[in-house]
Parts: C-alpha cells; sequence; structure tokens
C-alpha cells in the first residue's frame, strides 16, 4: 500500500513539473502580440466600443505569472468626442505561481499608468457611458448603469459559495495599487460646463486580510488646487460578511478655489474669507448593510464641527449626533441675501409711483417697501426621498448667528417616520431669554407641508426686533407663542394656506416711533386753534406698563381684536387686520386718557380725562400711515366742557343773584329795625 502511495504521490508531481515546464515553454515560445487583434475583437465585442491595442504585450512566468500591456484605447461613443473614451499607457499585473498552485492568491501591485477618461453629457443631457452602463449591467440596468439585484431564494449552495470565497480572501494577498498620474475630463454641453482632474494619483499598500492599508490619495483640481487625503483601512471577516474599517485625514483645501477650479463659479458670500478653508478628519465602518461613522472632524473656517452617524441605505435609515462650536451663517449668503436677512424684508426705498397686485388682484404701492413676488420663492424640492426615510438624532450648536439673530446653545432633536420629517424638540437661549418649540416638514403629499410652534420666554424684543427686522421699534420683556400649519409648491401658497395663532405679553417696554400723548396734545391745540406744542426733545416713544395681544392667521390674513396696552398717562384697546398677500393693513386703536393727564402733561387737556381717541394704522404693510383720528371725539369733548362751563357760570350766575337778594332783603330789614329802634329812643 505504501509502495502504491508513494508512486501516485510521484506521478503526480511529474504531472505538475510537466505542466509548468510546458507553461514555461509556451511563454518563451509563443509570441502575445502576435494575438493583439484577436484580444481586441473579442474585448470589442464585449463592449460595443472599438478597443486598440497599441503598445507592446509582454508576459512572464518564474516565479511571477505576469502581464503588461502598453497603450490601450477604447473609442467614445458616436456624437461625443473624437479622443478615445479611455485610453492609458501602460498596466501591469502579476501573480506568484506556486502558492497559486497551491489554491492561494498572491499578487504584485497592480500598476496603471496615465489612465485618462472623458466624460460628457450632450446638449440633450445624455451621457456617453450609457451604451457601457446597459451592456455592463445586463438588460435591467439603468440609465446610470446599475443594476437591481436579483432575488434568489436561499439555499444551501450559496452559503457553501460565500464560504468558499471567503476562505479564498482570506488566503489572498494583494500587492497594492498605484495608479500614476490620472486624468478625469468632464464636460456638460447641455449646462456649458468643463473641468479637468489631472493629474490624479492613488496608492494602496499591500491589501490583505485583517492587516492595515496604507491609502494616499491626491489630485489637481484644473491646475491650481490640490486635494489630499491619506488613511488606513483594514478589511476583516465576520461570518462570511466583509467589513471594512478606515479612519482618513483630508489636507486642508480651499472650497471656494476648488470650485473655480472646476470651471465653476464660486458663491459670493458676504464676507470674501468665507469658504476659504475646509479640512477634516474620522473614522468610517462600512458592510453591505450600513455605514457607521463612529467618529466625524470637520473644520470650515472658524467653525468645527464633531459627530457621529450611522446610515443603512436600505430605508434609509440615518442615526447622529453632531456638535458644532460656532458658526455665522449670515457669512455664507450672497451680499444681497444677507442684506435682505438682516433688513428682514421690512425697509425699502421709495419706487415709481404705481400699483402692484403681487398676484393678489389689491396690492400695495410700488412706493413702499414690499414683500415681493411670493410666488417666486419656490418650495418645490424633491419629497420622494423623504418618504422612506428613518432620521433620529441630536444636533447642538454653541453659538449661532443668522439673519442676524444671535442664539446661543440651540439644541434640536430630529426625527423622521412615515414621511414626516424635522425637529421634533428645539431648545435654545436668545437674548437673555429661553426659545422652544418644533418644526416639521410633511413629505407625503405632491407640495411640503409644514406644522410648526415656537415659544419664547423672558426675552427682551428691542434688540430682537432690531436684529431681525432691522428696526427699534418695540421694547419690553415678555413672552411670544404662535403655532400653526399648512403647505403649498410655493411661499404665496404657504401663507394662504397656513393657519396659526399665537399671542405677545410684555412688561415695561416702550412703542418707539411714536407718541401717543403728544398727538392727542397736537389735535387738541388745533381745535383750539392754538399752536401745537413743540415735539419732545427726546426720541419718539410711548412708554407702557403691559401691552398683550392675539393673534389669529388664515387665508393670508393676521387678525387681532384684544390689543391691550397700558401706559402712565392712558389705556389703549385695538383690533384689526393685516393682509399679508395684499401687503395691506387696517388697524385702530383706541386710546382712553387717565386722571392727571392735564395737570401733568398738557393743561389743554385738563378736562379731556376719560375721552377715548383712536389711532389708526393703515396703508401698506411695511410701511403703513400712522394718524391719529381726534376731530370728531375732541370736538364732541370740547362742547361738553363748554355746555359744562356755560351751566356752571349760569348756576353760579343764579346764586349770586339769590345770594344779593337776600342780602339786599337782611340788608332792608337790619335798616328798617334800626329806624325803628331810633324812632323808640326819640319818643
Amino acid at each position: 500500500m505504501l509502495r502504491v502511495l508513494k508512486w501516485l504521490l510521484l506521478g503526480l508531481a511529474t504531472l505538475i513539473g510537466a505542466l509548468v515546464l510546458a507553461v514555461a515553454v509556451a511563454v518563451m515560445v509563443i509570441d502575445p502580440n502576435a494575438y493583439r487583434d484577436e484580444i481586441a475583437a473579442f474585448a470589442e465585442r464585449q463592449l460595443g466600443r472599438e478597443l486598440t491595442i497599441e503598445g507592446e504585450i509582454d508576459w512572464t512566468f518564474l516565479p511571477w505569472l505576469g502581464l503588461e500591456i502598453g497603450r490601450v484605447t477604447v473609442a467614445d461613443a458616436e456624437g461625443f468626442h473624437d479622443a478615445p473614451f479611455v485610453e492609458l499607457d501602460r498596466v501591469a499585473a502579476s501573480v506568484r505561481v506556486w502558492p497559486l498552485l497551491r489554491g492561494e492568491l498572491e499578487t504584485r501591485v497592480l500598476e496603471l499608468d496615465r489612465p485618462v477618461i472623458r466624460l460628457m453629457r450632450d446638449r440633450q443631457g445624455r451621457p456617453n457611458w450609457a451604451d457601457l452602463a446597459e451592456r455592463l449591467g445586463g438588460p435591467e440596468a439603468t440609465e446610470t448603469g446599475t443594476q437591481a439585484p436579483a432575488e434568489t431564494p436561499p439555499d444551501s449552495s450559496a452559503g457553501a459559495e460565500q464560504a468558499g470565497g471567503a476562505g479564498a480572501l482570506a488566503d489572498a494577498t494583494i500587492g497594492g495599487v498605484e495608479i500614476r498620474e490620472a486624468a478625469i475630463h468632464w464636460t456638460d454641453r447641455s449646462a456649458g460646463q468643463e473641468m479637468v482632474i489631472d493629474p490624479v494619483n492613488v496608492s494602496l499598500d499591500t491589501l490583505r486580510l485583517d492587516q492595515p492599508i496604507d491609502i494616499h490619495a491626491d489630485a489637481l483640481i484644473g491646475g491650481q488646487e490640490r486635494i489630499a487625503l491619506d488613511g488606513e483601512a483594514r478589511v476583516t471577516l465576520a461570518e462570511s460578511t466583509p467589513e471594512l474599517t478606515a479612519s482618513w485625514t483630508l489636507a486642508p483645501l480651499d472650497p471656494k478655489g476648488v470650485i473655480s477650479a472646476l470651471g465653476l463659479e464660486p458663491p459670493t458670500t458676504a464676507d470674501p474669507q468665507a469658504l476659504r478653508r475646509l479640512a477634516g478628519s474620522g473614522e468610517a465602518v462600512v458592510t453591505p448593510e450600513r455605514i457607521e461613522l463612529p467618529t466625524l472632524t470637520l473644520e470650515l473656517d472658524d467653525s468645527r464641527l464633531q459627530g457621529e452617524a450611522t446610515v443603512q441605505p436600505q430605508g434609509p435609515s440615518i442615526d447622529l449626533t453632531l456638535a458644532l462650536d460656532a458658526i455665522d451663517a449670515d457669512r455664507y449668503l450672497p451680499p444681497a441675501a444677507a442684506d435682505d436677512a438682516g433688513a428682514g424684508m421690512a425697509s425699502g426705498e421709495a419706487g415709481a409711483a404705481g400699483e402692484t397686485d403681487n398676484g393678489t388682484g389689491d396690492g400695495a404701492a410700488s412706493g413702499d417697501a414690499s414683500l415681493g413676488d411670493l410666488r417666486a420663492v419656490s418650495l418645490d424640492f424633491p419629497l420622494a426621498p423623504l418618504r422612506d426615510l428613518t432620521l433620529d438624532g441630536q444636533v447642538e450648536i454653541g453659538e449661532l448667528h443668522i439673519a442676524d439673530l444671535r442664539i446661543e446653545a440651540l439644541e434640536a432633536s430630529l426625527a423622521g417616520a412615515d414621511g414626516e420629517v424635522g425637529a421634533d424638540a428645539l431648545e435654545a437661549r436668545l437674548y437673555d431669554g429661553r426659545f422652544s418649540g418644533h418644526a416639521t416638514l410633511n413629505a407625503r403629499g405632491e407640495a411640503p407641508a409644514f406644522d410648526i410652534a415656537t415659544r419664547l420666554e423672558g426675552v427682551r424684543f428691542g434688540p430682537l426686533l432690531e436684529d431681525l427686522l432691522d428696526r427699534d421699534w418695540l421694547h419690553g420683556t415678555g413672552r411670544f407663542r404662535f403655532s400653526g400649519s399648512g403647505g403649498g409648491p410655493h411661499l404665496h401658497a404657504l401663507i394662504e394656506d397656513f393657519e396659526g395663532e399665537g399671542r405677545l405679553a410684555l412688561e415695561d417696554g416702550a412703542l418707539l416711533g411714536l407718541n401717543i400723548p403728544h398727538e392727542i396734545r397736537k389735535a387738541g391745540a388745533r381745535l383750539q386753534g392754538e399752536e401745537p406744542p413743540e415735539a419732545p426733545q427726546d426720541e419718539e416713544r410711548t412708554d407702557f406698563t403691559e401691552l398683550t395681544a392675539s393673534l389669529a392667521l388664515s387665508d393670508g390674513v393676521a387678525r387681532n381684536d384684544d390689543l391691550l396696552l397700558k401706559a402712565p398717562l392712558f389705556q389703549a384697546r385695538g383690533a384689526g387686520e393685516a393682509d399679508i398677500l395684499a401687503e395691506r393693513i387696517d388697524y385702530r386703536i383706541d386710546t382712553t386718557l387717565d386722571e392727571g393727564l392735564a395737570a401733568e402733561e398738557a393743561p389743554l387737556l385738563h378736562d379731556l380725562a376719560g375721552v377715548t381717541v383712536p389711532l389708526t394704522i393703515t396703508g401698506a404693510l411695511l410701511e403703513p400711515d400712522l394718524g391719529v383720528d381726534a376731530q370728531g371725539q375732541l370736538e364732541t369733548a370740547l362742547e361738553a366742557e363748554r355746555q359744562e362751563l356755560e351751566q356752571r357760570v349760569d348756576e353760579e350766575q343764579k346764586e349770586l343773584e339769590e345770594e344779593a337778594e337776600q342780602e339786599l332783603e337782611e340788608q332792608g330789614d337790619e335798616a328798617e329795625k334800626r329806624l325803628r329802634e331810633e324812632l323808640n329812643n326819640l319818643l
């Protein structure tokens, strides 16, 4: 038996030696260049593109079975480039023979020298890779060249194949990958864009399971801006499932410079120094089912973002935690947009006389500040990707400057499910007070719909409104809440559909730009034919101790019926509405003067305590006309005062007459008494 086994092993060794010798002789005798045309024809049948092997083909045997091919080109699709779609100067690959005979894969570095790829979209938006995507992706390939995975029932053979593949992969050693001086050309004739990334260099060290792999990649964009990425990766197998773990570092780059080098117009920012530095680092864990980012750090200019995230493409599902130290968002807006944000669209220069209906049929005068064409503010963003999204996250921002607002310690709890995505809890500190609320986007319909709720507590409204609207017109500390919902394809439709309600309560504040007692004094002086009093030396303002009001919003109209303003010299109640879409306001405030106003402020109005004087706010929404409609009320009050004075004069005159008559009678009686006494004395 042992003798038979010995002869079998000897025969097998002889057979293997003969095969190795035959391959070696074939390598030395057969010239592969004689078969270039056949190789090119075979590749052309597979690709549907003309493939040309211009360079020499060389191969080696011991100890490496290697293949090296010179210049190769693949023609572009008809109607696109005259130059090749793909070309490269050299490709070289080899495997070690003896490990291969034992069923082990061990390769040298895969080398690609000067590969060039030219991508293009024509004027109709068709890409020059569509035919290749269809051929390589199969009959179910999509436009982008991807293919839907076929559903196959699980069986034991699949597991065996996976196990076998895993075993082969476990024993494999890939010597690395070197891509030298690659180039990518991009042309979009439909958008008139062109860019060149040249050169691109990629280097991967030896690839082996459970061993670290050093990675380096760098590219020069448009011959101007360089991008460099370094990292380390490790591939492992867990129950036949591959897992890639990597760490990476992005060297600082100039985002505006990169965009410009790509042939695009970089954004013009309010701060010219914004978008000038981007760097980052992090870790990633990738499996077929998920992508984990256990650490992530991005630095944009002076801001630093840190966090972690998990993404599952199926669904998709996103779980994240992010913390941003500070950011001034206004720096990144276009200059005009930043100015508008600071002004809150609440100021504007007078234009030519005329009317504009803003698409509503009513309209505000064109000389007034205007909200503009609200239909042009589109909300038509993609909703389909949000309908299946599952989102769970936490976001923290230490300091946020946006629309000239200064916000501190912003915290947001993000949530998404069943087509609703947003922040179900918002908390922040601002202007010595607190903000809380929620904001949700409903993506289930054809147009986006929103549900919001906001609440301000203990906020100083003076600096808040000055920063938000660029107008210093209301001071005071207090509360404000508002909640509502609505939707539409653009801002006009959203305002028209929105239904909401809110309430405001302020203490110890002032209305700036209007002095109600002074306006009443002026009206009274005019009625008396006297010179109106001079305006106060300090700023025009009306101080109050308490201000409360509720708000109802429906069909684009904001309505208030219960304004109450309490001031040291008067009390006021207001009601009216503001038509946002028509940009018109019609509001009336009835002011009732308190006792003591005349003695302390205006002797002219000494007897007007208790008289109600209306203040009207009418006209353009953002630049209304203010007036005191006091003619009738003051005339009535003064006429009543005149009649009262006449009555008092008559009553006093009658009293004087009666007193005079009584005094005369008393004097007569006294004279008669004295006369009688004198007569008696004489007698």
